[in-house]
Formats: structure tokens, sequence, C-alpha cells
């Protein structure tokens, strides 16, 4: 029985790695872009913000905030991360380092013409956030909206379900509750509708590595989560708030929201409590 089970366990690991292959063959070169997946900048005035998109998504769910911001007289920029706004394909051979690095390269272009920065993350963005904290002294307040340190039944997928799926697919279509689709729906959502489950790998990566970074964070901080978040824990923002060293720090929470909240029906009051942050005198 014992090597009955090996067997298919090593079949099913040499079928992966021959769709590995095959898709790495396929994504060498130039990849089309998903139309409105692009990164956009809008420069206005001195004070400038970063905003980091989520896992599997893309800019566009900032294009609301940026308005706002830029309304204020902010300049926002939005690059769109390695892997994303192209194909599922894409990102299921892009690592997690990738990912830093390109909020790095982010950064010091803008530190170049501004002195006073904010970083804003949506979702994993908001991990990225939190780990580009202390890359310039000219950041001046990292913003975290709904960002993962626990997941809902975050063991039993993590440890389970998630590592048996990798074994016999590659991909998993989302699936989502009738409030994420009325948004996706209405707000024209840019995104995969397909997770490589390769990459869920690197994004456990980032949370753990902001689990070990919190301690080094004396950046004023913003942490924003709406209540009863239907992907990640609302202990993750306490967690966050109990572990940095900021001196200021706040957590707000959002009444009942789609995760993305900065897309739902409380979306103004979450831009409104974004300025506020960044208008304070410190």
């Amino acid at each position: 029985m014992i090597t009955y089970v090996l067997a298919i366990l090593a079949g099913l690991a040499i079928y992966q790695e021959f769709n590995l292959f095959l898709i790495r063959k396929k994504v060498r070169g130039p990849v089309k872009m998903m139309k409105g997946a692009n990164s956009f900048f809008k420069k206005r005035g001195k004070k400038a913000v970063l905003l980091i998109h989520g896992f599997t998504s893309t800019p566009h769910e900032f294009k609301e905030l940026a308005a706002y911001l830029a309304r204020k007289n902010i300049t926002v920029y939005a690059p769109l991360l390695p892997g994303h706004g192209t194909t599922p394909e894409r990102l299921a051979v892009t690592k997690y380092y990738q990912w830093i690095e390109a909020v790095d390269e982010a950064l010091a272009m803008l530190t170049q013409d501004y002195n006073e920065i904010y970083v804003i993350g949506n979702s994993f963005g908001g991990n990225l956030a939190l780990l580009a904290a202390n890359k310039s002294k000219k950041i001046k307040g990292i913003i975290t909206l709904g960002a993962p340190i626990f997941f809902r039944n975050d063991r039993i997928n993590r440890f389970f379900v998630i590592p048996l799926l990798k074994r016999i697919k590659i991909f998993q279509k989302k699936k989502y509750s009738k409030d994420a689709e009325r948004i996706n729906r209405t707000r024209k959502r840019i995104h995969y509708s397909a997770i490589p489950l390769r990459s869920l790998t690197h994004l456990f990566k980032i949370v753990s590595l902001t689990k070990k970074y919190l301690p080094k964070i004396k950046t004023p901080l913003l942490i924003m989560e709406t209540d009863d978040d239907e992907i990640i824990s609302n202990e993750s923002g306490l967690f966050i708030l109990d572990h940095v060293r900021s001196k200021d720090k706040r957590l707000v929470r959002i009444p009942k929201s789609y995760h993305v909240f900065i897309l739902d029906v409380y979306a103004k009051q979450a831009f409104k409590e974004i300025v506020h942050f960044m208008e304070k005198k410190r």
C-alpha cells in the first residue's frame, strides 16, 4: 500500500515538473499585458504616495483612491508588480524577492524627487509596504489595507489543503462570495480569475518575512482592515499593532465590507482616514 502511494506521489511530481517546464517555455519573452493593468503615475504636489496592489491584482484597484489623493494635490505612483497584469502562467514562475525588488525600485525612483513619501499597500501589498518601512528616511508613514498575517482557516489551508492541491493541479479557479462578485462586476476589476498554487508558497514567504520584520518598524503606521474580512483573520491587524515599535500607530476598522474595501460602500470613509493620517503633524 505504501509503495503504491509513493508511486502515485512520484508520478504527480513528474507531472507537475513537466507542466512547469511547459509554463516556463511559454512565458519566455514579452507577454501581452491585460488591458488597463498598467502602472500609472499622477504627478501633483511635493508629497508622494507609493501604491502597492494586491496578490493577483493590478494597479487598477487604486484608480479611485489615486484620483482622490490627486485632488488633494498628492502625487501617486502605482507600479505593476512582477508576474501580474499579464497571465497566471507568468505569476507561477515569479519569486517572492522579485516583488520586494520592484518596491525597492519604485521607492528609489520616488526618493529622487520627493522628501515626504507614504507607502500604501492593499492586502499582500500591505505586507510589502511594511517590509519597505525602513528603506528610506523619506518614508514618513506606512498604511496597510487588509494586510494578511493570518488567513481564514489558516492552518488547514496552508499545511493541508494547498499542499494537497499543488500535487494535482497548477491553477485554482477563484471562488467569490456574492458581494465580491458584485464588486468585481460593477468596478470592472482587472485581475486574474485563477491563482497559480505554486505562487502561494511565495505569498506565504512574504507573510512570514513580515512577521519577523515587524519589531524593526518605528515608522508611523496606519493599519486598516474591514470587520469580518472574508479572506484574512481580524487578528492580523492587532498582531501588527502589537508587534511594531512605532510610537505613532493606529488600527482602524472599516464597517463590514469586501476584503478590498477601497472598492466597496465605505471606500470614502477609508480615503478620509488615509488623508487624515498623511496630513497629521508629527
